[in-house]
């Protein structure tokens, strides 16, 4: 049979399709996928049940988890043996999660040493947003950016990386809050883990702080929801992650995804992170 002629546009056509399948496989083997142990609803002193969760989700094409600090805190004083069952699962413990006020009120130095120990990578901390349509004043973006650069600052010499946690009002007003918080705090003292979920449901644009502070971003929640305030799993809500995966591409991150299903008063759904896990593989290529 006679070779078909390839004209100059069929060409270039399928040189720029290969050229982005091959920047798309270049970002699905930098970006790794983990999850939030949420879904589960783990409580504490239940370490036994957590490692089982852990190790379930890896067998669902989770490579990572992150959890509350008071998941494993009761491990702290036998951390050799604890991180030796992680690390017997395989899989990689990407941080603790707390709260700005808790970190306020706790030893946030114990806390580092004992996730450290652990094998965990970032102290992952969230905070009401100054206001929900996303207009503050320059005081209060201050004192918020000076807390968390102090909280920054135990983190690192405490063998941990401070990743803040933003929820909706941080999106406000075009990204308005997370962007000044990144314009405003010291990159060596203050990482992002966004949750673009709750970004979208705040109005705001995760795909934009993707693109303008990608080297800040050290993970990304992934989750969304239906009429605003249901959540459902991934492709079936308000909004997907398109854009962001585009945005991932073009920068190429390799940071984690982390599907987060549960944790609200919707408790968790363990049913949704199979077909979650297929969505972030068809959206991400991950």
């Amino acid at each position: 049979m006679k070779p078909l002629a390839m004209t100059r546009r069929t060409f270039v056509m399928t040189t720029a399709m290969a050229a982005t399948t091959v920047a798309w496989g270049k970002a699905g083997a930098q970006v790794k996928v983990g999850c939030q142990l949420n879904g589960f609803n783990p409580k504490p002193d239940e370490f036994d049940k957590l490692l089982s969760y852990v190790q379930q989700a890896k067998d669902w094409g989770y490579v990572g988890f992150e959890t509350n600090v008071r998941f494993v805190s009761d491990q702290f004083a036998n951390a050799k043996a604890a991180r030796a069952k992680i690390d017997a699962i395989g899989s990689t413990f990407i941080g603790v999660h707390t709260s700005m006020d808790e970190a306020a009120r706790a030893d946030l130095a114990a806390w580092c040493d004992g996730a450290a120990s652990l094998g965990a990578k970032y102290v992952v901390m969230s905070a009401k947003g100054l206001s929900p349509t996303g207009e503050f004043d320059a005081d209060a973006l201050k004192a918020k950016c000076a807390q968390l650069e102090a909280f920054g600052k135990t983190c690192n010499k405490h063998g941990m990386q401070l990743a803040y946690h933003n929820h909706q009002p941080e999106f406000a007003n075009h990204n308005a809050e997370n962007d000044a918080l990144a314009d405003h705090t010291d990159p060596a003292l203050v990482h992002f883990l966004m949750d673009a979920g709750h970004g979208y449901q705040g109005g705001g644009d995760p795909a934009a702080f993707m693109m303008k502070y990608s080297t800040r971003i050290v993970g990304c929640h992934i989750k969304t929801f239906l009429h605003h305030d249901t959540q459902v799993p991934l492709g079936k809500g308000d909004f997907g992650f398109e854009a962001l995966a585009k945005a991932i591409m073009e920068k190429q991150w390799a940071g984690w995804l982390e599907c987060e299903e549960g944790g609200g008063p919707q408790g968790g759904d363990t049913a949704a992170m199979v077909p979650d896990r297929e969505y972030i593989r068809k959206v991400f290529h991950a």
